[in-house]
């Protein structure tokens, strides 16, 4: 591997951990079981992409995430919605009347949710560097524990539903009486069900998500650099089914190899060109994700890509990334529908970076939103990126 000539250039905004922004992707709060995956929905890139070298030895990168998802998008991109349903009613078996069951039927209507949730998430990464190269580039390991605290407000609501066909004025009053009665309680059983859902849903959780575990090969070659690892996401995140937000995803892992490269179009700084300082970057990877022992119910896999171009100016350097996130494998399991629910999401943003003179750290700035959305929890967010060597 060639060696670059040691100098502290504009390029070296963040000279330590460019080799983990190509690969670590944060985990989101955020188709997969419950309208999200474990790969984030906002991209990854920042002005590490700029670097010039990066530094064997220890590292770290601290990372707070603002994220504000607004809305729950269908497998059409509207706003999901609470299911309109025919329900049989026993008007026989169940209430000892003359009339065959399933002859008058509830007819509900769908209703609606209304879906906001805040959630703020720090995220510490550490890992190390070799010194020693392998088939030219270095490795990289890293361990990333996010820590959230998330407020979702969740409220679901249907209209009464009403019986059909209409009971006949002729029928027997204790015949009527009894219908509407059965009618009642079809209805008294499905608001039931919004009130426990919306229970189950409307809180305010804070703990420890899903560790991710990630290897990396790095390889500078003159103006390219090339890095091509793996991500292993455990189950160590707080997890409980039977409520709505949490900050785990659940009992299942999630094995994600994928390879980014990042190309300098010009790293003469002296030069007024336009593409002075401009480095442009593209990332590729897989998602795969086990069975939920929890639920019994598996999501589907699913590919990650983003783009993103930097520009160098001094000790900052500014650019933009646009990220998709798409699932290319059906849902299994309790539950799923083949053929259908398969997650979609695309995000783009600028982000705005600047280095410490004279240090081995600085921060990244980024603002990301979504649009296209399948299936999908529909965010925005904000996010600062603390990066140190040692």
């Amino acid at each position: 591997m060639k060696k670059l000539a040691p100098h502290r250039s504009p390029r070296a905004v963040f000279k330590t951990t460019s080799c983990v922004a190509l690969l670590v992707a944060v985990t989101g709060a955020y188709a997969s079981e419950g309208y999200k995956t474990r790969q984030a929905p906002l991209g990854a890139f920042g002005g590490e992409i700029s670097a010039a070298a990066d530094n064997p030895g220890f590292f770290g990168t601290a990372i707070v995430t603002y994220v504000h998802i607004y809305r729950v998008a269908d497998d059409s991109g509207n706003d999901v919605t609470v299911v309109g349903r025919v329900i049989p009613l026993p008007t026989n078996s169940k209430a000892g009347l003359p009339i065959p069951d399933g002859t008058y039927r509830l007819n509900v209507a769908p209703g609606t949710i209304r879906f906001d949730q805040t959630q703020t998430q720090v995220n510490l990464i550490g890992g190390l560097m070799t010194q020693d190269t392998y088939g030219g580039g270095r490795l990289a390991f890293t361990a990333n524990v996010p820590l959230a605290s998330i407020n979702r407000t969740f409220l679901a609501t249907q209209p009464a539903g009403t019986v059909s066909p209409v009971p006949g004025a002729a029928l027997p009053a204790q015949v009527l009486g009894a219908i509407t009665t059965i009618g009642n309680a079809a209805n008294y059983t499905v608001q039931k069900g919004l009130i426990d859902r919306n229970a189950s849903e409307n809180l305010n959780i804070t703990g420890f998500g899903d560790t991710e575990l990630t290897a990396v090969w790095v390889r500078h070659e003159n103006r390219l650099k090339v890095a091509a690892g793996v991500s292993l996401f455990v189950p160590t995140g707080a997890y409980d089914k039977t409520r709505g937000p949490n900050p785990g995803f659940g009992n299942f892992y999630t094995l994600r190899p994928g390879v980014a490269v990042t190309y300098s179009l010009n790293p003469n700084h002296a030069d007024t060109s336009w593409d002075s300082g401009v480095t442009v970057a593209g990332r590729l990877s897989y998602g795969i994700n086990s069975s939920n022992l929890e639920t019994d119910y598996q999501s589907g896999n699913f590919v990650y890509t983003e783009a993103a171009f930097s520009k160098v100016t001094g000790n900052w350097a500014f650019g933009t990334n646009l990220m998709a996130i798409q699932q290319v494998t059906d849902d299994s399991g309790t539950g799923a529908t083949l053929g259908a629910n398969r997650y979609k999401n695309y995000g783009f943003g600028p982000f705005l970076s600047y280095k410490l003179p004279g240090k081995d750290a600085g921060f990244n700035l980024q603002f990301s939103r979504n649009f296209g959305s399948q299936n999908a929890l529909v965010s925005e967010s904000l996010q600062v990126r603390f990066i140190k060597a040692w």
